[in-house]
């Protein structure tokens, strides 16, 4: 299967599978992992997704150029209203633990996460510009957004690639670590995020990329506050403040 899933406890581990091909992303992959985020967004027991690739050499290297250029039905990318590339609409959070190369449309996959920690061996690029296309799955838009502008023009028009540390120093990603430890790490961190009110979380997800992205500062606030006041209505909400004051770890139900 290109690609595996598995619930752990809450988490929803998605792991790109094809390391023979750097988990290039092929039709069936992709439709695959359209299902997945189909599965994490409307099951309620997930509560934090990870998703990775298989081995050490590549977290995900794009799209599978070589089947695309022998058949047409090998191209994906020609019917993305169709799929899910990224995690796009879910306000669960969502974390990319990037293991050697993401590149291109693995890029796309990276960006569209909340928050990303790499491996000390990860590369980042968008390469479009070197095969004459134009970088797709919100790679313009996001790196334009995510990072200084100069340094999102730089790497979308040369298409050359950044080193791990480079990538953190330019705030691409959360946290560089050792080689081999990047899903370990983004697993304690999604343990952390279970620990932490989900439709809260949901909420300052959506009001954060909704208002931050698409709205002016008073529409912003506007949304902010119609999320807080919903949340207040919250059993969640309740629970919280009577656990810090019975000083005990709160008991979230997601309701």
């Amino acid at each position: 299967m290109p690609i595996d899933t598995e619930r752990r406890d809450g988490v929803f581990l998605i792991t790109l599978n094809r390391p023979e091909a750097m988990n290039s992303i092929d039709v069936e992959m992709y439709e695959q992992l359209g299902a997945a985020w189909e599965t994490f967004e409307h099951d309620d027991e997930l509560r934090v997704a990870v998703v990775t690739g298989a081995g050490e050499k590549a977290f995900c290297a794009g799209r599978d150029l070589v089947k695309s250029a022998n058949e047409e039905q090998g191209d994906w990318s020609r019917a993305r209203s169709e799929n899910r590339l990224t995690p796009d609409g879910i306000w669960k959070p969502v974390i990319a633990a990037v293991n050697g190369h993401c590149l291109a449309a693995g890029l796309a996959l990276a960006l569209g996460c909340d928050v990303r920690v790499a491996a000390r061996n990860a590369t980042f690029g968008t390469m479009a510009a070197k095969r004459g296309i134009v970088a797709g799955g919100g790679q313009t838009q996001r790196l334009a957004r995510y990072i200084p502008f100069g340094k999102a023009m730089e790497m979308i028009l040369f298409a050359e690639r950044i080193d791990a540390e480079e990538a953190e120093r330019i705030h691409l990603v959360n946290k560089v670590v050792d080689e081999g430890l990047a899903q370990e790490t983004a697993m304690e961190w999604a343990r952390k995020l279970l620990e932490n009110g989900p439709l809260a979380m949901q909420a300052m997800k959506q009001a954060a990329y909704e208002g931050g992205f698409g709205m002016p500062l008073e529409d912003g606030l506007r949304l902010e506050a119609r999320k807080y006041a919903e949340i207040l209505r919250t059993e969640d909400a309740e629970e919280g403040p009577r656990a810090f004051a019975e000083k005990r770890k709160p008991d979230f139900r997601g309701r």
